[in-house]
């Protein structure tokens, strides 16, 4: 402002300058912005007198992610003459662009109901929109950038399998031989911070490490995919590798994500508000988006529940995943949409556990798929009996159940297949002084779903069909004290508890079975072991005792080994036999390969205090290699995806084995060679480097030789070197006497 004087005053208020005032106290300008306005497609016509019901639902649904403004909902109107309707979409205006992006996130592709399922975008795209010119003009075409093969793997000339190792802070990725040392695929230090993992088909290797999870494939072993959930300590794949489940002990807080990437990384903080406090997250493998949040598990009374993992449970398909809302009530929801089924959890009080029916069935008429199946079960309460109960995804049709009494405890197992479901019951005996179990066998693929009971005399503690489709088989660990033996920290039980080992088969019916059953084929009594491992093939299976300091016996079945002794006798049993009997120091650990040819059997550093490290046998139980490893952590076998052969492409594999085989056997022998070959190709090589090098040294003596000649060196007299004859006379004494002359 000018400074004026009494004999300088203004003549108006016009020439006064309140520039300096204005600047100084001056409101900033707040620039007008649309970004916290969505625009919701696809919602019902309504008339008049549906207008405020529909209003009153959007606002429940979005207020859930965002707060909507108050009157903050504008629905368009088509004036019909008499009567109005609405057009079918809305603008919905909520307290911050924070809110609207949740909103989006979470409400885009929402089933409103089974006709309406929300598209939901920002407001500010319709200006996008608007300003798109009216010719077409073709975006430049961007360089051809080509991926590698995630499952290049699969196509080696050896067919040979992968395994990845975790000892001290390195990882290893090898490929298997049976006759020679594994190779060496790729090796990294570091690479993980907790542990490894394989998903489900094989496509991926995971490691974890404080700020989340990372995916890796390929021939090269590239970063594929960065999952930021910091403090992550588990994950779980859905069983085609579509959905990936992490899960953290510590609540997602906005700020903590922050600091953990820093300045640089926190524009790829992947939450928003609405994930604060929860636990669990669901991902898209492909893109690593985060799909949804979810809170830790509580009990009925609101307290924290204890934990299991998976948390979540998926059907074959992916298309459904489910969890248990303890004793309560089973949540089951749909992807990629990750709502609730009927936008509300099942109500089942008491429900215990619950398993997906492992495999889509298709009509065998028509070739159509039926529903997908779910089990569960619920206790005694009162004088209500425990129940099993089958039902049908998504419209969760009752489709089986039967009643139990007398029930400690029930778990259930899914055949591989699908067709069949074991419901291993504890039971009560009448004194309530021990236990005993039966197996119920519901037949799911059969009309009315029939049921088997297997009455035992002790206590299954383990069960495990055998992975066939041709035969079926189960084996069963069982024992008169089921009473759990003392673990010490690492889990390692320090009592040796004997147990008995049975095998099952279905009898068919024939001439002489009139009605089919599952037969017990044979015993086998008094053995320690711990756990049934089948042959991802079937018909192999060993016995072992995993994880328990007295005793580390492997056992190797073969339960077709004698098919002529088992038709001979009538008794399918007595073709099963032993094939060896090994022992493996502090074994904690043992995984088939996914041919099902060779074993490996392992003692962590987790888990057992010496000796760490793999073997390595064939099916038969024949010891392949023996290999000790320092702070041996984990050793996984790279699963494959199920094979593209047909049934009959199978069958005639088998019928062709000997042509087959004897393929194979020539191409071990060329590999061997192959291998010999190497060697002496090395050695040649070796031969080769000396003569070059001793050419060299030899051409650099004589230059300094003849220098030095040159310079007046006088070198020493070398004899001629012509032949010569030496002659050289030998006396030799042959006899000697000594005569007296008198």
């Amino acid at each position: 402002m000018a400074t004026f004087t009494i004999d300088n005053l203004p003549g108006s208020e016009e020439e006064i300058d309140f520039s300096d005032l204005e600047s100084r106290f001056a409101i900033p300008e707040q620039e007008e912005t649309l970004e916290n306005v969505v625009v919701v497609d696809n919602l019902p016509v309504v008339e008049p007198e549906k207008e405020d019901k529909l209003i009153k639902l959007l606002k429940k649904t979005f207020g859930k992610h965002g707060k909507v403004k108050e009157n903050g909902i504008h629905m368009p109107k088509d004036n019909l003459g008499d009567t109005t309707k609405s057009k079918g979409y809305a603008f919905i205006e909520l307290e911050s662009p924070k809110d609207a992006q949740a909103v989006i996130r979470n409400l885009n592709g929402f089933p409103l109901s089974k006709a309406h399922v929300l598209l939901v975008s920002p407001f500010m795209d319709i200006e996008k929109f608007t300003e798109v010119e009216d010719k077409y003009h073709a975006p430049p075409a961007e360089p051809f950038t080509e991926h590698e093969h995630l499952r290049s793997w699969l196509a080696d000339d050896y067919s040979r399998d992968q395994f990845v190792v975790y000892t001290g802070n390195k990882l290893n990725v090898y490929w298997n031989e049976a006759s020679q040392a594994a190779e060496e695929i790729v090796s990294r230090t570091n690479w993980t911070e907790a542990y490894v993992q394989w998903s489900p088909l094989g496509s991926y290797m995971s490691t974890l490490h404080p700020k989340g999870l990372v995916l890796w494939g390929g021939p090269s072993w590239n970063k594929l995919i960065r999952i930021i959930h910091v403090g992550v300590r588990v994950a779980d794949f859905s069983p085609s590798e579509r959905y990936l489940v992490t899960m953290s002990q510590d609540p997602i807080s906005l700020e903590k994500v922050n600091q953990s990437l820093g300045p640089e990384e926190q524009h790829q903080n992947p939450f928003t508000n609405d994930d604060e406090g929860n636990t669990i997250c669901i991902w898209d493998v492909r893109t690593g988006t985060l799909l949804r949040s979810f809170a830790s598990p509580v009990n009925q009374d609101g307290s924290a529940a204890k934990v299991t993992w998976p948390q979540f449970k998926w059907s074959p398909s992916e298309k459904y995943f489910a969890r248990l809302l303890q004793g309560s009530a089973l949540a089951i929801h749909e992807a990629p949409s990750m709502a609730l089924v009927d936008k509300k959890n099942m109500k089942i009080p008491g429900i215990q556990d619950f398993a997906w029916c492992p495999k889509v069935i298709t009509d065998a008429r028509t070739g159509v798929a039926k529903p997908e199946m779910l089990a569960y079960w619920t206790p005694e309460e009162g004088n209500l009996p425990a129940r099993v109960s089958l039902i049908t995804v998504p419209n969760k049709a009752l489709v089986r159940t039967k009643n139990l009494f007398s029930v400690f405890s029930a778990a259930l197992h899914w055949h591989p297949e699908g067709h069949l479901l074991c419901v291993r019951v504890q039971r009560y005996t009448k004194s309530k002084k021990s236990r005993f179990t039966n197996l119920e066998i519901f037949r799911t693929s059969e009309k009315d779903v029939p049921v088997d009971v297997v009455e035992l005399k002790d206590s299954a503690v383990v069960f495990d069909w055998e992975p066939s489709s041709e035969n079926t088989r189960f084996a069963i660990l069982h024992t008169s004290d089921p009473t759990r033996p003392p673990m010490n920290a690492t889990g390692m039980t320090t009592v040796t508890a004997r147990t008995n080992v049975s095998f099952y088969a279905l009898e068919r019916k024939g001439k002489v079975v009139k009605k089919e059953s599952f037969k017990l084929l044979k015993t086998i009594e008094n053995k320690s072991t711990t756990a049934l491992k089948w042959s991802p093939r079937g018909r192999y299976i060993v016995l072992a005792t995993l994880r328990t300091f007295p005793s580390y016996e492997l056992d190797f079945y073969d339960l077709d080994f004698d098919q002529s002794a088992a038709a001979k006798s009538g008794e399918p049993g007595d073709a099963i036999a032993s094939l060896a009997t090994n022992e493996h120091y502090g074994v904690t650990d043992l995984e088939w390969d996914p041919s099902g040819r060779f074993v490996i059997s392992s003692a962590s550093v987790w888990r057992h205090p010496m000796e760490h490290g793999y073997i390595l046998w064939n099916f038969n139980g024949q010891e392949l290699r023996n290999v000790p490893m320092d702070d041996f952590k984990q050793l996984f076998w790279r699963p494959r995806p199920s094979t593209l052969l047909t049934e009959e492409q199978k069958r005639d594999v088998r019928r062709n084995i000997k042509t087959y085989a004897k393929d194979f056997d020539e191409q071990d022998e060329r590999k061997l060679h192959a291998a010999d070959a190497e060697l002496m190709a090395h050695r040649r090589r070796l031969i080769t480097e000396w003569e070059t090098w001793r050419a060299q040294v030899e051409e650099v003596l004589a230059t300094e030789t003849d220098q030095a000649i040159a310079d007046g060196y006088k070198p020493p007299i070398v004899a001629d070197s012509e032949d010569f004859v030496v002659d050289e006379i030998v006396e030799e004494i042959i006899d000697e006497s000594e005569e007296i002359i008198n």
